[in-house]
């Protein structure tokens, strides 16, 4: 799809989350309620060793909702976005630091302000994190559809809104962090 302005920077091909990266998620995250939230607080806490960062503005973005739906779909989204990365790249991921969170808030924001300001735009922001990471955020709003199926008129959509937009910028920086493969560099340069 051709787009006619972005400020959000397209993402390298060599860090782009494939289709298995989910899949073995999937199976990390399956099993009882028990099982479930033993895997995802143990993928918080790898989030938070590796991506201190990144897991601090999550936390703070998550733990100040008012609607438990919304917080516990935060929780369970920036995790599992952190996990999907840290599976599709075990050695190439590097740490979101302050630049990287700031670049990724505020690319994101440059972007719906450009989207909002053109009356012809048919995109919108989360569209374009979506033709960069495909699979991710397939997965992501999957479970934000799941949750509003659950629970219908009485879901509070701004709170769930203020979480997507998170995992969006989660998503975004994550994105740049990949490092590429070996060599990757001085083919770019050749």
């Amino acid at each position: 799809m051709f787009l006619r302005k972005a400020a959000i920077r397209p993402v390298p091909k060599y860090a782009v989350v494939q289709e298995a990266a989910i899949d073995a998620l999937e199976m990390e995250l399956e099993g009882d309620d028990d099982g479930l939230q033993g895997a995802l607080d143990a993928g918080y806490r790898d989030l938070d060793r590796r991506q201190p960062h990144l897991a601090e503005w999550l936390a703070e973005q998550v733990s100040g909702r008012s609607d438990e739906l919304a917080q516990s779909l935060g929780y369970f989204l920036a995790v599992a976005v952190f996990l999907a990365f840290r599976e599709a790249f075990p050695r190439r991921l590097g740490q979101v630091d302050e630049g990287g969170l700031r670049m990724a808030l505020d690319t994101l924001s440059t972007d719906e302000q450009l989207r909002a300001d053109d009356p012809l735009e048919v995109l919108d922001s989360d569209d374009v994190v979506a033709m960069g990471q495909p699979v991710v955020l397939e997965y992501v709003q999957h479970h934000l559809s799941e949750a509003l199926e659950q629970v219908g008129e009485a879901a509070n959509l701004d709170e769930l809104d203020r979480i997507y937009r998170a995992i969006l910028v989660e998503v975004i920086a994550l994105s740049h962090a990949v490092e590429g493969p070996p060599g990757e560099a001085n083919r770019a340069m050749a």
